[in-house]
């Protein structure tokens, strides 16, 4: 991951955002967006949506996706269906790594020991970090951003 990009993970970390809104913070420059314009909408996005359901990380790659590939002309059956098909791609990408992609689930795997935390309990950071660093990995490697 692009160092500066790690770097704005760690400061929204501190800021203790959500897993949305620190993932969402790391590529809203990307597309001509301030912090302050975006991290509000991310806001109910954490902890699955406040319910354990799809990772807040997740929803944040999908939300990025959308800024890449999203048409404001919903007519428009291609672009639509090239969405569709990226944000398949970056949940499989996800679930692939994590197998799973909710929230309630994913934190119960940290619970059971079945993802390897050492580097993010050394550096002082929540355990879910793994999630939201490796869904910046994914956008960077599937959209090269």
């Amino acid at each position: 991951m692009k160092a500066e990009r790690q770097k704005k993970i760690d400061d929204q970390l501190e800021k203790k955002n959500n897993c949305c809104q620190v993932v969402l913070n790391a590529f809203c420059e990307d597309f001509g967006f301030s912090p302050e314009s975006l991290l509000p909408l991310a806001g109910g996005f954490g902890g699955g949506m406040c319910l354990g359901e799809k990772c807040g990380a997740v929803t944040a790659m999908i939300m990025v996706a959308g800024l890449a590939y999203g048409s404001f002309d919903g007519s428009d059956a291609k672009k639509k269906n090239e969405l569709k098909d990226i944000v398949k791609k970056l949940n499989g990408c996800f679930e692939a790594e994590f197998g799973s992609s909710q929230c309630r689930t994913l934190l119960g795997n940290i619970g059971q020991g079945k993802y390897d935390l050492s580097r993010t309990k050394e550096q002082g950071k929540r355990p879910c970090a793994i999630f939201m660093e490796k869904a910046c990995d994914i956008l960077e490697q599937e959209l090269g951003l």
